[in-house]
């Protein structure tokens, strides 16, 4: 027997208790805990935040962390040393690095002086007190999501390099609600692209046939592009009934074998500028 072989087996020897003991306390924890998954997963959260108003909604939401969790209460937040709160009360303390006045811009273009962090102090004690205030500024989505922000935002987040290149998911990675988010998005973005190419409004979406060949184009350019179902193209693009939007994609395309189709490929030229 060689020495490496040997080693092997002595190491795999000795990493066996570890893995064991490993793997009873997940599965402890899971059952206490009723949870399923990799241990500790989801308890962090990172988003993409849209400046001005959700950027300043997210400050105040983190300032209050402390107190949703019963830690302290709103007064006691001035003493709380885990946050920038602290050093928000305390200018001479704070870094070089750290500007934490944006939260009192955001709540009324306060002064970074005694008495507006006076005034931001009331604020927060009026925000956690009032349930359609935390309501309106989305408090409840804020560990929900990969972004928070206006739904063109988020769309161009998704057009973005490292989100969404060359019209793909390549790099996008997504579960559940957030996947579904993103790829109505999407597919939002390919009908606007395609109404404008086809130089064509709402108006017209509403009143023009439903077989109508502009429609087609881009109802084609959803099915070849996107995993759009029927009844959302059928819906957004006044089509009737779903099963229909098949049935004109198949004749565009048995029409484009037979000839050339002049205004398609205008479309096209348009579309994919």
């Amino acid at each position: 027997m060689g020495c490496s072989e040997a080693s092997g087996r002595q190491d795999r020897r000795h990493s066996r208790p570890d893995q064991s003991l490993q793997s009873t306390f997940a599965n402890r924890y899971h059952k206490f805990r009723r949870v399923h998954g990799k241990l500790f997963q989801g308890r962090y959260k990172s988003l993409i935040v849209e400046e001005d108003t959700y950027l300043g909604a997210l400050l105040h939401y983190v300032t209050l962390n402390p107190v949703r969790a019963g830690m302290c209460h709103v007064k006691e937040l001035r003493d709380y040393r885990w946050s920038s709160y602290w050093y928000l009360m305390r200018p001479a303390s704070r870094p070089g690095f750290l500007d934490p006045t944006g939260a009192l811009t955001t709540a009324g273009k306060l002064s970074d002086t005694p008495q507006g962090h006076r005034s931001y102090e009331n604020y927060l004690q009026w925000l956690n007190e009032d349930d359609a205030a935390r309501k309106e500024m989305a408090f409840d989505k804020m560990c929900r999501g990969w972004a928070l922000g206006s739904k063109d935002f988020k769309r161009e987040l998704l057009q973005s390099e490292g989100l969404l290149k060359d019209g793909t998911f390549e790099r996008l990675r997504m579960e559940g609600r957030d996947l579904a988010e993103a790829n109505e998005l999407m597919w939002e973005n390919i009908l606007k692209r395609g109404t404008k190419a086809a130089a064509k409004t709402n108006k017209d979406i509403a009143n023009d046939r439903k077989s109508a060949a502009w429609k087609v184009w881009i109802a084609a350019e959803l099915k070849r592009h996107t995993s759009a179902p029927s009844t959302w193209i059928a819906q957004k693009l006044n089509m009737g009934s779903p099963q229909l939007v098949g049935v004109y994609i198949k004749r565009l395309r048995r029409d484009l074998e037979q000839k050339p189709h002049s205004e398609y490929q205008n479309f096209i030229s348009k579309y994919t500028e």
